[in-house]
């Protein structure tokens, strides 16, 4: 068990710790996100498969908190660990083209569960994962080369999501956009229409600002995604 000194230490400095990183130039997309990969998956346009229950599909909007790209394409999660740095950063250089937060859909489910199936390295899915589906989370998309899109996604003790950018602001590759507090989880939605060569896989390390997720060959237009539009802003 942990001393209440070295608690304290981590709880208070070594988890706001924020080092330097230097993101890779090139054609590149680069991890949003420290920790572990949890999943690759390729997502057909208009609906992903549920992890929670098998074989109902889950609208890629209602994942996304965006208005989905047609062609559909590859979500990339990452479990950051209570160790990991938890600031989180651009993953290619763009505008931010919109930033949609969206409550709990009740209360955080603790991703405790996740983080000892990694320490076991067992597969991340499960049953009892309704935290990916459930957990609050803030959606901010990014226009550069194409479009991208980064979930931050809350733990059950998150107390906070923060987002440091706001939309028509100009980021650069690796630069910071936010800081999820506690344990958490990041996903990264590569639209296929960018045409970006996969090349991690799960159970990789990354660091959030340098680890390279996948490489592409020339700069293609963004392809539209926007925020999902509120219920009770609909006609």
């Amino acid at each position: 068990m942990i001393d209440p000194l070295s608690f304290l230490a981590w709880r208070f400095w070594y988890f706001f710790r924020d080092p330097v990183r230097r993101p890779p130039p090139g054609r590149n997309v680069v991890s949003p996100a420290d920790g572990r990969v949890l999943y690759v998956r390729d997502v057909e346009a208009g609906a992903l498969p549920n992890p929670v229950k098998s074989g109902v599909a889950v609208p890629l909007d209602d994942w996304l908190g965006t208005v989905a790209p047609e062609s559909g394409g590859t979500l990339i999660g990452i479990y950051m660990t209570p160790v990991s740095v938890h600031y989180n950063r651009a993953p290619i250089a763009g505008r931010i083209a919109a930033v949609a937060p969206r409550p709990a859909q009740g209360e955080n489910l603790s991703m405790a569960r996740a983080f000892m199936r990694l320490l076991w390295n067992m597969p991340a899915y499960e049953e009892d994962c309704s935290y990916i589906l459930q957990n609050a989370r803030n959606t901010v998309v990014i226009a550069g080369d194409f479009s991208v899109v980064v979930i931050q996604m809350a733990d059950r003790f998150v107390s906070q999501v923060d987002c440091f950018v706001t939309p028509e602001q100009q980021v650069a590759k690796g630069e910071k956009i936010g800081l999820i507090r506690m344990g958490s989880q990041c996903d990264l939605f590569l639209p296929r229409s960018a045409g970006v060569t996969v090349t991690c896989k799960p159970g990789d390390r990354v660091l959030a600002g340098e680890t390279i997720l996948g490489t592409y060959l020339a700069t293609t237009c963004p392809e539209k995604i926007i925020p999902a539009q509120a219920d009770s802003e609909k006609p």
